[in-house]
């Protein structure tokens, strides 16, 4: 076990009286699909975490991290952030409770030098920002701002004889807070032409499967916090998930469309018809699947996996794997039509590497 898992299962996590909003929630979901899709750009293993610590936790490995990058995020509808409005202290019960910055320099003092960086993130721009920079450490602030930053927090640790400045940032998301869900699904099609090219795909399923998991992990309740493992199971999305995200985009493309398969099926007309359309719903829906679409997939496979099938035409293979597969697939999926099935099972076919 690294010091920082040892750290991290020690350290009590830090109340958070704010009021926790869908709207808070899907921002900070937002806010974190695109930290992903920027860490995915760079080498190495990563995961990065909801409501663990802080609002977001950045690790350096899914299993066995040494560093962390902590980012506390905070929206904001008119104006600027403040000095003030940063380091303004509230008082509850009779105890004054730690400023914005106060709550990410815990985090310095409770994990020390495995904390790489904690990130102050938000929508809306400082203005004691140096040279109007929109990513910067407090130690790069003006000499004036920075002996009033230090001043404020000086008081709230107090035990401390220097304030780690160069490790707390400010950085300004450019995920607007009216339209945050656009600005992402662009920042999605832009990660999927970088590593997979200029390819024909249905991005709005895609960036609903996406933004519906990363909603789901920011929202995870009953985890139990000392269990790294289960925490980024739950809460977390690591490389692992990105490239699955792009393996199902590859899938899709990589499979035929209706006009090429269509010659290699014998179905009576109107059962031929429904098909095609079945499978061009299918191709787009798989992007976005439900636990039932994703148990049915995962009996087709397995069946066509463990059969002998190579040898068998098209018209053949469905067939085969139709009567062994129906029984199972329709526990899930109870009102699906056969052809939605058959459509399903050609998808397993041409997507198996």
């Amino acid at each position: 076990m690294t010091t920082l898992l040892r750290k991290l299962a020690s350290t009590a996590q830090r109340e958070d009286s704010g009021a926790q909003t869908n709207s808070r929630y899907h921002y900070q979901a937002l806010c974190g699909l695109v930290l992903v899709l920027e860490r995915h750009n760079l080498d190495g293993d990563y995961a990065m975490v909801f409501e663990y610590h802080d609002d977001i936790a950045l690790f350096d490995n899914h299993t066995a991290p040494e560093n962390v990058q902590f980012y506390q995020v905070k929206s904001k509808s008119a104006g600027n952030w403040t000095v003030s409005a940063l380091t303004k202290r509230k008082s509850e019960n009779g105890n004054e409770k730690h400023s914005f910055l106060g709550k990410m320099y815990e985090n310095v003092l409770a994990f020390g030098d495995a904390v790489e960086k904690t990130t102050f993130l938000s929508n809306a721009q400082t203005n004691f920002a140096p040279d109007n920079k929109h990513n910067f450490s407090l130690s790069e602030c003006s000499t004036k701002d920075l002996e009033k930053l230090q001043e404020k927090l000086g008081e709230e640790f107090s035990s401390e004889d220097t304030i780690k400045t160069n490790v707390l940032w400010i950085d300004r998301t450019n995920l607007s807070l009216d339209d945050a869900d656009a600005h992402a699904k662009g920042k999605v099609d832009e990660f999927v032409v970088d590593h997979l090219g200029e390819v024909e795909f249905s991005l709005s399923a895609l960036f609903k499967a996406i933004t519906d998991e990363c909603d789901r992990k920011s929202r995870a309740a009953d985890v139990d916090l000392n269990d790294f493992e289960q925490v980024v199971a739950q809460r977390g999305i690591t490389r692992a998930d990105a490239d699955a995200w792009l393996s199902v985009v590859s899938s899709t493309v990589n499979c035929p469309p209706w006009e090429h398969i269509a010659p290699d099926i014998n179905l009576p007309a109107l059962r031929k018809a429904r098909l095609g359309r079945e499978w061009n719903s299918y191709r787009i829906e798989v992007l976005n699947p439900n636990e039932a679409v994703r148990k049915a997939r995962r009996t087709i496979r397995n069946f066509i996996e463990a059969n002998d099938l190579e040898e068998l035409s098209v018209d053949d293979l469905l067939d085969e794997v139709l009567k062994g597969v129906l029984a199972d697939v329709k526990i899930e999926l109870a009102v699906a039509p056969n052809e939605r099935i058959m459509a399903m099972i050609l998808y397993e076919t041409y997507s198996i590497q």
